[in-house]
């Protein structure tokens, strides 16, 4: 296949902003993108682990709609919902949108699991917007894969689009208030924030590779692409 035919199928929560900001800025000029939405329904104004669940659910359904133009990789980016059902449901769901659809696919954690090992990260300090009833999901999925999580922080917003509004250096900031010595890597989790854009100058500042949602889904397509490149501001997992 050639660089030009290589197309990327990405859905996204319906409320999400950023993932697609951080692909114009650093997806390859050379890889196409095409993205659709699911519809993450709230409860009282609110998304609760039910809504991610059955967007978890509804996941394969929603991507036959990009199958249909023929990309090369689909993916499914939403941080929580890729583990809302059960610490191996994200492997399951990769497998299962692979075989019913016939094309190579992932999802977030899947993403971030194989760029912690990229990286080779062992012990992690993982930072989540939202509270620690979604937190603890990631935590929990990130342990049974084998990594040690030596600290893990929900921020505790409430509206995803409210994190979206946080600017890099804000995100930079947190990160460098809850960093741990011994720690391989910095996680900051969610599709939805605009942690990719702070990655560079945050490990300069630190000294270890950091570890975004939008980072690892972009860096895991163009591996299942077998695309050879630099991003540059990409980070270390780009290196």
């Amino acid at each position: 296949m050639s660089q030009a035919n290589k197309r990327i199928g990405m859905i996204v929560p319906s409320l999400n902003t950023i993932g697609e900001d951080d692909f114009r800025r650093f997806c390859p000029a050379d890889v196409h993108y095409h993205v659709h939405r699911i519809r993450l329904r709230k409860e009282a104004g609110v998304v609760t682990p039910e809504s991610l669940l059955r967007a978890h659910l509804e996941a394969i359904e929603e991507a036959s709609f990009l199958k249909d133009l023929n990309p090369s990789v689909i993916t499914f980016n939403c941080t929580g919902a890729s583990v809302a059902c059960g610490v191996e449901g994200d492997r399951r769901l990769a497998e299962r949108m692979t075989a019913e659809l016939g094309v190579p696919s992932s999802n977030t954690m899947t993403a971030i699991k194989r760029a912690l090992q990229k990286v080779g990260a062992r012990k992690i300090v993982h930072v989540c917007p939202f509270a620690d009833k979604f937190s603890t999901e990631e935590k929990a999925s990130l342990e049974a894969a084998g990594f040690e999580v030596i600290k893990s922080v929900g921020l505790n917003f409430v509206d995803a689009r409210e994190a979206a509004q946080m600017d890099p250096e804000e995100l930079a900031g947190i990160a460098m208030q809850h960093a741990e010595k011994g720690m391989d890597a910095i996680l900051l989790s969610c599709a939805n924030v605009r942690a990719f854009e702070a990655v560079a100058v945050l490990e300069k500042r630190l000294g270890v590779p950091v570890v975004t949602s939008n980072q690892a889904v972009l860096w895991d397509a163009l591996q299942l692409l077998e695309w050879t490149g630099q991003i540059p501001q990409g980070g270390i997992l780009f290196g």
